[in-house]
């Protein structure tokens, strides 16, 4: 169903009348400049109407904040899934360059890289796959990633 520009604006001011949100911390939310949306709101000959852009925006915005936390929260959780299965895909072809390397490419690697942060990140990686055993990896572990930091 196709929503006019009129019933997405009284639905962004619901939102904002049941929230008590100024109109400064609404373009906050918005990422929009707080002038562009004081003209929404203006009576008279100087109100604006929001563009296309804007009012779909408005209406993505204004969804979200429908929706129950922990959708958000699921969202989250898959995008950051996401994020570590590229990372993983990246690692590998790295570390294959070092696998199908000289003995010179790996005594730098093993220079440049604290051989304690690369044993943390892989037993986490590992334990993460396995609530149980994450569970008592965190209660015992007390090493910490220390960025590749030199003492």
């Amino acid at each position: 169903m196709m929503e006019t520009a009129e019933t997405v604006f009284s639905q962004l001011d619901a939102y904002i009348k049941a929230r008590g949100l100024s109109r400064r911390e609404l373009a906050d939310k918005l990422d929009i400049p707080y002038s562009t949306v004081k003209k929404w709101f203006t009576k008279g000959k100087s109100k604006r109407n929001p563009s296309k852009e804007h009012l779909n925006g408005i209406k993505v915005f204004l969804e979200n904040e429908e929706r129950p936390e922990v959708y958000r929260q699921l969202e989250e959780t898959k995008h950051r899934a996401e994020k570590i299965k590229y990372l993983l895909l990246l690692l590998e072809d790295e570390l294959r360059w070092f696998r199908d390397g000289n003995t010179d490419a790996r005594e730098v690697f093993r220079k440049e890289l604290d051989a304690s942060d690369i044993g943390y990140i892989s037993s986490l990686l590992t334990m993460l796959s396995d609530e149980d055993k994450f569970n008592r990896w965190l209660t015992l572990t007390t090493m910490r990633f220390q960025s590749f930091r030199r003492k």
